[in-house]
């Protein structure tokens, strides 16, 4: 997860062979995607992503190739908030469950040009400007 930003501020948009998963973005550490089924109810949109590595990372004495995070915006606000995360043994959110959470965090206001923007937008069903994706 340490390359999450880097991965979405890189995003370019592909389709994949998935009908759910949409590719977003690649480094040399992991391939990131978002869930193309996501919901939306009363302002707010819950979206999984999807962040699938291409070297095992260590949890606890348990190694795992892939994370699910499902996070929660709040579209008019621009807001943003984890509610949910998997950890899997296989790539592609396959094989055993390493670890799970489904405690929600706290909201945090996006900021603008981030990469978390760049995820609101696609959630809350806006067009992303190429250009306005910089570096942090």
């Amino acid at each position: 997860m340490r390359n999450y930003l880097l991965i979405l501020i890189l995003a370019t948009f592909s389709t994949t062979a998935s009908a759910e998963w949409q590719r977003i973005g690649d480094s040399n550490d992991e391939t990131a995607y978002v869930d193309t089924n996501h919901t939306q109810h009363g302002g707010h949109t819950k979206m999984w992503g999807l962040f699938d590595l291409k070297t095992p990372r260590s949890f606890g004495d348990l190694t795992y190739l892939s994370m699910k995070i499902r996070r929660e915006y709040a579209c008019r606000d621009k807001k943003s908030r984890v509610i949910a995360m998997s950890a899997h043994a296989g790539n592609m959110a396959t094989g055993d469950l390493i670890y799970s959470n489904n405690t929600s965090g706290k909201w945090a206001v996006v900021q603008p040009d981030s990469a978390e923007e760049a995820l609101l937008n696609i959630a809350c069903g806006k067009q992303r400007e190429h250009s306005s994706i910089q570096g942090q």
